[in-house]
């Protein structure tokens, strides 16, 4: 009788040890299947940052060649037709300035990217929120520069329309 109270504790001992086991085990799995996705989160956050300066730069492009039209558009409509312009001849001016605008966004843009690529160094009681100063800033400077060159191709429609 003794023997199996003695065979009994250590099959209880042995199934309280498999069972620490197995919660370990589950354990490891449940904290490798959180690592694989914070790490997945992390790979997919990052592939989102970069399209959106993918994006930011499409967008970008796109208003320098508008701004070059428009740069030709207001010089050749300075002189046509010869004896009644429909623009003065200065008015040119205003799609460089804002061409200027862009070159200064996009070294903006380099600057937050700089800012970025030292994501390792950053202390993170300042630099997270001056990388989110700068993003918004980033924002707020594009939408102007977008709304400058509509504004500038409505302008020369309209002029063009009314001549």
């Amino acid at each position: 009788m003794e023997s199996n109270k003695e065979t009994n504790r250590k099959l209880d001992k042995i199934i309280e040890l498999l069972a620490k086991s197995e919660v370990r085990n589950q354990s490891n799995e449940m904290i490798s299947d959180s690592e694989r996705l914070i790490k997945k989160a992390e790979k997919e956050g990052d592939e989102a940052s970069i399209k959106i300066q993918t994006s930011f730069d499409r967008i970008h492009d796109k208003l320098f060649a508008i701004n070059s039209i428009l740069i030709v558009l207001f010089v050749g409509l300075s002189k046509f037709p010869i004896n009644n312009p429909i623009f003065q001849l200065w008015i040119f001016i205003l799609p460089i300035l804002n061409i200027f605008y862009l070159v200064f966004l996009e070294k903006s843009q380099m600057e937050i990217f700089r800012h970025a690529s030292q994501r390792m160094n950053w202390n993170f009681s300042t630099d997270v929120e001056k990388y989110g100063r700068m993003i918004n800033s980033q924002n707020l400077k594009s939408l102007l520069s977008i709304l400058t060159t509509i504004g500038l191709t409505v302008f020369a429609a309209f002029k063009i329309i009314l001549y």
